[in-house]
C-alpha cells in the first residue's frame, strides 16, 4: 500500500470515527453499537415489549437543557408494583395515555386512539396497533415536525384557575413521573430514604446533569 493510499484510508478511518462518538456519544465499540442502536429503536412505534436489557431506557438522551439524560426501566415500573400506594402493577395506558377507550379517559386526557385499554396480552392480538413512543405525538421545544402541532394540555395552577399550556416532550415526562412519584411519597413517606427515588424538587437525584 503506497503512502497517499495509507493516508486516504487513514483519514476515513478517523472521520468514522469522529462521526460515531458524534452520533453515539461515546467510542464505538460493537457493545456501545449495539446498546444504542437498540436505544433509538425504542423510541419508534413499536409492538415489541421491551424486557430484560432493552427495558433499561435513557430519556432525553438527546435533552440541550441544563438537566441531562434521565434513567429509566420499563420493567420495574411495570411489573414491580410501582403504583403509587405499591399496592399493584401500573397499567400501560398511565403512560400511553392515547391507548384506551374514549370513555376511558379523565381529564386532562382527551384523545384515544385504540378500542380497549392496552394490556400486554391486547399487545400480543395480531391485529393489535403499535404502541406509540411519546415523540410521535409529544416533540421537543423547537423540533415540531412540519404540518405538525404541539399539543395542549389544559389544567388548574396553584390558584385553581385553568390554564392552558404546550406538552412538549419534557412537559409530558415530568408531569407524567412528577405527579405519580409526588403521590407515591404522599402516601408511602418512606421511599424518601430509598436510594434513586425522586420527587418534582429532586431534579439532580433523577437528571445525569448536562
Amino acid at each position: 500500500m503506497n503512502k497517499t493510499l495509507l493516508k486516504m484510508v487513514t483519514l476515513v478511518f478517523i472521520l468514522t470515527m469522529c462521526l460515531l462518538v458524534l452520533v453515539f456519544g461515546s467510542p464505538a465499540t460493537e457493545t456501545t453499537l449495539a446498546r444504542n442502536v437498540a436505544v433509538a429503536h425504542r423510541f419508534l412505534d413499536s409492538k415489541d415489549l421491551p424486557t430484560g436489557e432493552k427495558a433499561k431506557m435513557t430519556l432525553g438522551k438527546d435533552s440541550t437543557s441544563e438537566h441531562g439524560e434521565v434513567a429509566f426501566n420499563h420493567d420495574t415500573h411495570s411489573f414491580k408494583k410501582y403504583s403509587p400506594d405499591g399496592k399493584t402493577d401500573i397499567g400501560c395506558a398511565e403512560c400511553h395515555h392515547t391507548d384506551q377507550p374514549k370513555s376511558a379517559l379523565t381529564p386532562p386526557l382527551v384523545t384515544s386512539e385504540r378500542a380497549v385499554v392496552l394490556t400486554v396480552e391486547a399487545l400480543k392480538k395480531s391485529d393489535a396497533a403499535v404502541v406509540k413512543g411519546c415523540r410521535t405525538c409529544h416533540f421537543q421545544e423547537g423540533n415540531i415536525p412540519d404540518g405538525k402541532e404541539m399539543p395542549v394540555t389544559v389544567f388548574k395552577n396553584a390558584k385553581g384557575k385553568e390554564e392552558t399550556k404546550e406538552s412538549s416532550n419534557e412537559v409530558a415526562y415530568h408531569n407524567n413521573c412528577n405527579s405519580c412519584h409526588d403521590a407515591a411519597a404522599k402516601l408511602r413517606p418512606e421511599l424518601k430514604k430509598k436510594a434513586g427515588f425522586a420527587t418534582t424538587n429532586d431534579c439532580l437525584i433523577c437528571h445525569k446533569k448536562n
